[in-house]
C-alpha cells in the first residue's frame, strides 16, 4: 500500500532553451541575399551613372576655368572662343548623330538654342550672340556673368546618357 502522493514523484516543469538568433532561418537567408544584389545593382548604376556623365564635369570644370583665365588677364576674345569650344565639344558628345560640327555663326546659336527647355526670350545665345562674338576681331565683354549662366544652365540641363 503505498501513502505517499503520487504527484510529489513527478519532476518539476522545464522549459526549452530560448531560441537563438542564429542560424537563422531560410526567409532571412533569402532577404540578405536580396539585399545583397540590390545593394550590388545599386552600387553599379551610381557607377555607370557617373561614368556616363564625366563629360559634364569636365566641360563645367573646363567653362571655370576659361572664366577664371579671363577674370586675370581680361581677354574677351580668347574667353568668348573657349565657351564656344567647350560648348561644341559637350554638343557633339551629346548628339554624335546631328550635323552639329559643321554648325556656326547665327546656326549655331539657334541650334544651342532649340536644345536648351529651359531658355527665355532674354537670356538665350541667340540674344547673347555668341558665336558671332566669339570670332569678331575686337569683342566687347561686358556681360561674363551672363555668358557664364547661360552656359552653365545649357550644360545641367542636357539630357544625361542612358545607362
Amino acid at each position: 500500500m503505498q501513502t505517499a502522493d503520487p504527484l510529489a514523484q513527478l519532476r518539476d516543469i522545464h522549459l526549452p532553451e530560448p531560441a537563438g538568433a542564429w542560424p537563422p532561418g531560410p526567409g532571412w537567408w533569402v532577404l540578405g541575399v536580396v539585399l545583397i544584389l540590390l545593394l550590388a545593382a545599386l552600387a553599379i548604376w551610381l557607377w555607370r551613372r557617373r561614368r556616363a556623365n564625366a563629360w559634364r564635369r569636365e566641360a563645367l570644370a573646363a567653362l571655370e576655368q576659361a572664366h577664371r583665365e579671363w577674370q586675370e588677364d581680361g581677354d574677351s576674345a580668347r574667353f568668348l572662343q573657349s565657351t564656344n569650344a567647350i560648348l561644341k565639344r559637350a554638343a557633339l558628345r551629346q548628339f554624335p548623330n546631328y550635323e552639329v560640327a559643321r554648325l556656326s555663326g547665327d546656326a549655331w546659336d539657334a541650334f544651342l538654342d532649340r536644345q536648351w527647355r529651359k531658355q527665355t526670350p532674354e537670356q538665350s545665345f541667340t540674344s547673347l550672340g555668341l558665336a558671332r562674338r566669339a570670332y569678331s576681331p575686337n569683342p566687347e565683354l561686358n556681360d561674363a556673368a551672363a555668358v557664364m549662366t547661360i552656359c552653365r544652365a545649357w550644360l545641367s540641363q542636357l539630357a544625361e546618357a542612358p545607362c
